[in-house]
């Protein structure tokens, strides 16, 4: 059975839908700064690893994670670090294209919006001339502020962890 939308809830959804685009186009642009604008103050940037072939971490602090930042300041440093070109895990940079599909939406109380989806990020690191490919699903919960809606939290669950490069933000 379809759901019926009241226009507001419809306005959300799209706008959902919309700030996840826009997230893929700044990594893959590496528009970084844009990125982490979309993100709250207290935003959660989680990648958990798994702990077996079914179940992923569930705490990311007491538990090993692919990626955790609590803050959008965390992720900032991050950028910092690698616009200073003293990370040289990152140099040179990948070049990436981040897909997105299969995204649904559900709204939450407190007008919260929790956006799943499918992604593939496809990588090219001219280190080594090599391709890869990362896959799997996230959730972003996103919260009306300032008259728009920011992530709040992410969650990148990462269905082939077998990295063979090097993983950070952008490349998932």
């Amino acid at each position: 059975m379809l759901e019926r939308m009241s226009p507001d809830l419809a306005q959300r959804k799209q706008a959902a839908v919309t700030i996840l685009f826009l997230e893929a186009r700044y990594l893959d642009d590496k528009e970084w700064d844009s990125w982490a604008e979309l993100y709250e103050p207290d935003a959660e940037y989680w990648a958990p690893s798994w702990l077996d072939e079914y179940d992923t971490a569930d705490d990311p602090n007491t538990q090993v994670s692919f990626i955790y930042h609590d803050s959008r300041s965390q992720l900032q440093e991050r950028i910092s670090r690698i616009q200073s070109r003293k990370s040289i895990t990152a140099l040179p940079l990948p070049r990436t294209l981040h897909m997105i599909s299969n995204i649904t939406t559900s709204e939450e109380e407190d007008g919260l919006v929790v956006a799943r989806s499918n992604w593939t990020t496809h990588i090219f690191d001219p280190r080594v001339q090599k391709q890869y490919l990362h896959f799997g699903t996230y959730e972003h919960v996103l919260k009306p502020s300032d008259g728009r809606l920011r992530i709040a939290r992410k969650k990148i669950i990462i269905m082939n962890d077998r990295i063979p490069s090097i993983l950070d933000f952008y490349s998932i």
